[in-house]
């Protein structure tokens, strides 16, 4: 099934069907087309960015958003994964691997010390691809402006 499937860095061409795969994500804060639209811009013109879909033709069936950032604990530069989403009838054919691949790439060519991620749900997912849990991830939502 993935042998078709293609994995690529976002371009400014995939906004429109890059929000559909964006909407689909589960959070508990959904975003606007208008937030989108300037988080979208500002990730592809960021080079600490990494933005890549994964497409069958013309069909975008998943994407990985992530960063890198400095940590004082990594002893360096560490990418942050912050979403990886494959559509359904697509999961488990190997489109979730070939863009953590794609990501371990960028993060090792920028040379990060390490890939770092939140989940719950797919801990047996990123087992399988050689990560391991090393300590609980805590979030607080803040309210715009709030300091």
């Amino acid at each position: 099934m993935s042998r078709s499937v293609q994995i690529r860095v976002a371009n400014p061409g995939d906004q429109a069907a890059l929000y559909e795969l964006v909407r689909a994500f589960p959070t508990p804060t959904p975003i606007t087309p208008e937030m989108y639209a300037g988080l979208f811009a500002e990730k592809l013109a960021d080079a600490q960015s990494f933005l890549a879909v994964a497409h069958r033709g013309t069909t975008l069936l998943g994407y990985l958003s992530g960063c890198r950032h400095a940590a004082f604990n990594a002893g360096g530069d560490t990418a942050w994964v912050d979403e990886v989403l494959v559509v359904e009838p697509e999961r488990g054919g190997g489109i979730g691997r070939m863009l953590m691949q794609a990501f371990e790439r960028w993060a090792a060519a920028s040379d990060c010390r390490l890939v770092a991620l939140a989940t719950r749900g797919a801990a047996d997912f990123y087992r399988q691809l050689g990560y391991e849990s090393n300590a609980g991830y805590f979030k607080k939502y803040l309210e715009s402006g709030q300091a």
